[in-house]
Order: structure tokens, then sequence, then C-alpha cells
């Protein structure tokens, strides 16, 4: 995967899944998804492959990830937007070694609401 790959699968998402994040108090929705959608992109990097170790929710879908190729796609001080290879699935990361990640526990095709979990 190049960073090429990365934009669009995350421009596939934000057209087609309705962004399902948190609007702080005092906000409008619109407005604040237009604010995290630039920091998403802002944070995009290099797609660089990562290794899911441990999840915070283990019901969620960590066997998924654990026995997948996981991409990181962009990143934040210690969080990651994970990936799928081939897959439209995103999934929120922590950690600063990319062969030891732990993921949120959950995946979904909503790119930035998981960015934003």
């Amino acid at each position: 995967m190049n960073k090429t790959e990365a934009l669009n699968k995350i421009h596939y998402s934000l057209k087609t899944e309705e962004a399902q994040v948190i609007t702080p108090k005092g906000e409008v929705y619109e407005e604040y998804v237009d604010k995290v959608t630039k920091i998403l992109f802002d944070s995009v990097i290099e797609p660089i492959k990562v290794k899911v170790t441990s999840a915070c929710a283990k019901e969620g879908e960590f066997e998924m990830y654990k026995n997948s190729i996981v991409w990181g796609i962009a990143k934040k001080e210690g969080s990651w937007l994970l990936t799928l290879e081939n897959e439209n699935e995103f999934a929120l990361g922590f950690g600063d070694d990319p062969n030891n990640i732990m993921m949120h526990g959950f995946s979904y095709s909503d790119a930035l609401g998981e960015w934003c979990a």
C-alpha cells in the first residue's frame, strides 16, 4: 500500500459513511467533522505494516487484526489509524513501536469515526 492508496481509502470511507463522531458541546456537527477530517488528512503517513498484539476490548475484532495484514496509514502522537489490506475496515491503534500496536478493539468502515474513537 502507498500513501495515494491510503488517501483513496479514507476518501471512499468519507464519501460512503456518515461519520459517527461525538460532537463536543457547543460545536456544530458539520464544522466539527470538517475540523477532524483536516486533522486526519494532515496525519496521513506513508503506510507502514504494523503488528497488532493486543486490544483494549477483547470482544471486538482483535483476532481479525492479529491474523491479517494491517497497515498504519495515519499517526498522531501515539495514535494510529489502522486498516486491513484489501478491506474497507479501519481501527484505532496505540503505541510507538509498529511491531507492538494495541488496538482499541473494534473495527468499522467509518475511517473518521475510528480515528476519533
